[in-house]
C-alpha cells in the first residue's frame, strides 16, 4: 500500500503506519511524520481516530493506543518546514475519547518538548550537539495550530534513539518534573511570541465579567498566550485552590467549566467546536499535599492553579496554560496578579512558581506595556522532560471495522 509516496505495510484489512509514542512533560501522544499522512480533512481524522481507538462510549479507548484520558489522547504531526527560519512544523490534535472529534485549534505545550526529540530521532533534522557533542541542539519549530514560533533546546543525553556518537551525555544533569515519575535531562521550550498575531488581551480589558450558572457575575481575565485561557478566582467556584482533581465535585465543576468556556470562546476568537479555551481557577499560595503525597509549603509557590482539560481537571498543569498564566500574572490588576503577594510578583523574565496537583513548576514570560497602556507578550518559556516510549508501526482498522 502506498500513501502519499510512502510504502506502508498491510495486515489483512489493516494499514500500518510508522509512528512513535512519546511522553512530553505531563502528556503522552502518538507522533507521526506529516509526509506519511493524508492532508487535513476527513481521511486524516478517520486515521487518527482509528489509531487512538475513538470514539469509545466506555471512555477507555480499548480498541486503540489512547489512554482514556485527555492527557494521553493526543497526536502530534511533525513535518520538515518550508517556512524560512524554521526546521519543522508542529501540528497538534486533541483527540476526543467518547466523541468522534479531533480539535485542531489548540496546541500542547507539554508535547512541544517531545517534538524536538522526534524531529532529531526520525531524521527530519540532523542532530548537532556541537563539536564536543555536549551542547543543546536548538530546534526551530513553527506551531501550526496557534501560529507562533518556538525554540526547543534538546540537551545531549535525552532518551531518544539518536545516531551513535552524536552526543556526549557525561555529566548531564537530570530533572524531576512535578507530576512525572523518573528523571530525565531538561528540555527548554521557548515561545517567540506566544500570542501569535493576536492581542494578549483579546477584549482589550484586563478583567471581563462572565456569568455563573446561577446568574451571578464573576470576574475573569481572558488571555491568548500559548492557548486561549480563562482565569477565574478559585473562591468564586467554591474552591480553596489546593484541591486535587479527585477531590473535586465533577458533577458541579464540569458544567461550570463548560458554562464559562461557552461565554469566553467568542470573546477569545474561538469559533466552532473546540477544546479551547481552557479555564483555570487560581488562588493565593497555601501549604498543600500533592497527588504523590508530598507536602509543599506556601513559601515554595507564588500562586495555585487548577486548570481544565477535556472531561476533567488536569492532573498537573497544561504547558500552554502555564504560559498563559505567566503572562497574565504580569498584567497589573489581572485575576492571577491579585493572587500573588506584592513582593513575589514576577517582572519580565523572572520565574513564576505555579503550584498544581503534581507539584510546583516554574515558567518565565516577557510581558510589556506600551505607552498607550496595551499589553503584549514577546516571549515565554519553561522546562519540561521528554522521552521515547515506543517506535514502530501503529495499525489502522479499516472503515468497516473502525469505531
Amino acid at each position: 500500500l502506498t500513501l502519499r509516496g510512502v510504502l506502508l505495510s498491510t495486515a489483512g484489512d489493516m494499514r500500518a503506519i510508522r509512528a512513535a509514542w512519546l511522553r512530553g512533560g505531563t502528556s503522552k501522544g502518538l507522533f507521526f511524520r506529516g509526509g506519511d499522512l493524508p492532508p487535513r480533512g476527513p481521511a486524516l481524522d478517520a486515521l487518527v481516530l482509528g489509531a487512538l481507538g475513538s470514539p469509545d462510549p466506555s471512555g477507555f479507548q480499548l480498541n486503540g493506543v489512547g489512554g482514556g484520558i485527555s492527557s494521553t489522547s493526543k497526536v502530534s504531526i511533525v513535518t520538515a518546514s518550508q517556512r524560512e527560519g524554521y526546521d519543522v512544523d508542529y501540528l497538534f490534535g486533541q483527540v476526543g475519547i467518547k466523541e468522534r472529534r479531533i480539535s485542531w485549534q489548540g496546541s500542547c505545550g507539554n508535547l512541544s518538548a517531545g517534538v524536538g526529540l522526534f524531529a532529531l530521532a526520525e531524521g527530519l533534522v540532523a542532530p548537532d550537539f556541537g563539536a564536543a557533542g555536549a551542547s543543546p541542539h536548538v530546534l526551530r519549530v513553527w506551531q501550526v495550530n496557534q501560529g507562533y514560533g518556538m525554540s526547543v533546546y534538546v540537551p545531549p543525553g535525552v532518551a531518544a534513539p539518536l545516531p551513535y556518537g552524536v552526543q556526549d551525555a557525561a555529566g548531564q544533569q537530570l530533572m524531576t518534573l512535578a507530576g512525572v515519575a523518573g528523571r530525565e535531562p531538561a528540555v527548554y521550550v521557548e515561545l517567540d511570541r506566544p500570542c501569535g498575531a493576536r492581542p494578549l488581551l483579546p477584549t482589550g480589558r484586563v478583567v471581563d465579567i462572565l456569568k455563573m450558572p446561577d446568574g451571578t457575575s464573576v470576574e475573569a481575565t481572558l488571555v491568548t498566550a500559548g492557548n486561549p485561557t480563562v482565569f477565574v478566582p478559585a473562591a468564586a467556584a467554591g474552591l480553596q485552590g489546593t484541591e486535587l482533581p479527585e477531590q473535586m465535585d465533577y458533577a458541579r465543576m464540569l458544567p461550570l467549566v463548560e458554562h464559562l468556556r461557552a461565554q469566553a470562546a467568542p470573546l477569545l476568537g474561538v469559533v466552532g467546536p473546540s477544546d479551547q479555551p481552557r479555564v483555570a481557577f487560581v488562588a493565593a499560595p497555601e501549604s498543600y499535599r500533592t497527588s504523590s503525597g508530598e507536602e509543599v509549603g506556601a513559601d515554595r509557590a507564588d500562586l495555585h492553579s487548577r486548570i481544565s482539560t477535556p472531561g476533567r481537571m488536569h492532573h498537573a498543569h497544561t504547558g500552554t496554560g502555564s504560559i498563559a498564566l505567566a503572562c497574565a500574572a504580569q498584567i497589573t490588576g489581572s485575576i492571577p496578579w491579585r493572587c500573588i503577594s506584592e513582593v513575589s510578583r514576577p517582572t519580565s523574565g523572572q520565574a513564576l512558581r505555579i503550584a498544581h496537583p503534581g507539584g510546583v513548576m516554574e515558567v518565565r514570560a516577557d510581558v510589556r506595556q506600551d505607552a498607550t497602556g496595551s499589553w503584549s507578550a514577546v516571549g515565554a518559556g519553561f522546562e519540561r522532560t521528554a522521552r521515547y516510549l515506543m517506535r514502530g508501526e501503529v495499525f489502522i482498522p479499516s472503515a468497516e471495522r473502525a469505531p
